[in-house]
């Protein structure tokens, strides 16, 4: 069985793919938030950490394809599983215990809507990085209404005690602190 460094190496050098610039970053700051909320995190969900955005570097589906942001819901639905399928195969070509495999794609399925301890911290992780790192590329991608969208989006899905932290955030560009202010 490959380690967790030699698959998040393997992560790392497929990350890159996407048409997403970020990519890598979130993912590494993702991994940083779980740590954060859950310091003794598994390899699974370390590995789903990382993984849970591969189907943009393999496949360039981005939500800029999605042209009708009211049914976000339904098209991050896809983007999880396309992800938890494409990061599953990866862990069987190296031989990983399936039980790892089968945590793994089911936190990846799970990343977006949580549901038991351990995806709603990937989710919350998932958030908090989006706050403190993407928010600058998304605005410039998709403009200020969507961004708007998207901050609300990514701030309803957050717990309690994960909304705390977002709002701790210091925002050193002033539009994006504006933004963030107006839409939370």
């Amino acid at each position: 069985m490959a380690s967790f460094d030699f698959i998040q190496k393997e992560i790392y050098s497929i990350l890159p793919e996407s048409p997403l610039d970020f990519e890598l970053m979130h993912a590494q700051l993702v991994l940083k938030w779980v740590l954060k909320l859950k310091p003794d995190a598994d390899e699974a969900l370390k590995i789903a950490a990382l993984a849970r955005d591969i189907d943009r570097a393999i496949t360039g589906i981005t939500e800029k394809d999605l042209s009708d942001y009211s049914k976000i819901n339904e098209f991050k639905k896809e983007h999880s599983v396309r992800s938890a399928n494409f990061i599953a195969e990866l862990l069987v070509k190296h031989g990983c215990q399936e039980e790892i495999i089968k945590k793994v794609k089911d936190l990846v399925e799970k990343h977006e809507v949580g549901g038991d301890s351990e995806s709603d911290i990937l989710m919350n992780a998932d958030s908090l990085a989006y706050f403190e790192y993407n928010i600058p590329s998304y605005l410039k991608r998709n403009g200020e209404e969507r961004t708007r969208e998207k901050i609300k989006f990514m701030f309803s899905r957050l717990s309690d005690d994960a909304k705390k932290l977002v709002k701790q955030i210091n925002f050193s560009d002033s539009q994006i602190a504006s933004l963030v202010k107006e839409s939370l």
